[in-house]
C-alpha cells in the first residue's frame, strides 16, 4: 500500500536478510481481514510507515533461517508477542505492549515471502494437509483464532447460551466454534 485508498503498487524485492531466530516463509495463502481493509480503505494509520505490504493471517512454509524449521508448513500468528514482558509471562501475550504484527508493524503476508521470528510459528501437521490446502488455514492465524481464544477464555459448555453479536467473518467462526463446544447459539446482525 502507498497511500490509503489509491490502490496498491506490485514491486519486487530482495529476500531481507535473517538474523538469529528467523526465517523466511514462502507464503502460500494470506487472508484479507477487517483491519486491512481499515489501513486501506479508511485510512487508519499503520505503525510502519507507508509503503507497506498489508497482510497478517498468513501461512506457508519456512525455506530459510532456523532449520529446525526448514521446509515445515507453518501458520504465522497474527499477533507476535514479545514473550519475554510480565504481560507474557502471565499468560496474557493478547495485551502484551510489545506485540507486532504483520502488515502494521512491518512488512506483512500480501507478498510471496515473509520474514518473521521462529519462537512463534504454529506447524501444521501432515494430516491436516491431507484435508486443506495450506493456502486455505492461513486465516486461522486470526478470524478463526480470535474467537476461539472468546469461547475458551469464556468457558462455555455444552448447553449453554451464547448470543453472538455480528456474524462477519470473525463472528460467524466464533458462532460455529460455540456450536461445536455444544453451546445453543443465537446469531445477531444488520441484515
Amino acid at each position: 500500500m502507498i497511500e490509503p485508498d489509491k490502490g496498491f503498487k506490485l514491486t519486487e524485492e530482495n529476500y531481507p536478510e535473517l538474523k538469529e531466530g528467523e526465517v523466511l516463509v514462502k507464503i502460500a495463502g494470506c487472508g484479507v481481514c477487517h483491519t486491512d481493509l481499515s489501513f486501506w480503505h479508511y485510512g487508519v494509520q499503520t505503525k510502519h510507515a507507508l509503503p507497506l505490504t498489508l497482510g497478517h493471517e498468513i501461512s506457508g512454509t519456512v525455506i530459510g533461517g532456523d532449520k529446525k524449521w526448514l521446509n515445515k508448513s507453518v501458520i504465522i500468528p497474527a499477533v507476535l508477542p514479545c514473550g519475554e514482558c510480565e504481560l507474557c509471562k502471565k499468560g496474557r501475550s493478547n495485551i502484551c505492549r510489545s506485540q507486532m504484527m504483520p502488515g502494521n508493524d512491518f512488512q506483512g503476508g500480501f507478498a510471496s515471502h515473509i520474514k518473521v521470528p521462529s519462537k512463534f510459528l504454529c506447524p501444521v501437521p501432515d494430516n491436516v494437509l491431507k484435508k486443506y490446502p495450506l493456502e486455505h488455514l492461513a486465516v486461522i492465524a486470526d478470524a478463526i483464532s480470535t474467537p476461539y481464544q472468546v469461547v475458551k477464555k469464556s468457558e462455555l459448555e455444552a448447553g449453554d447460551l451464547a448470543i453472538v453479536i455480528g456474524v462477519g467473518g470473525v463472528g460467524v467462526y466464533g458462532a460455529l466454534i460455540a456450536k461445536i463446544v455444544g453451546a445453543k447459539v443465537i446469531a445477531l446482525d444488520l441484515n
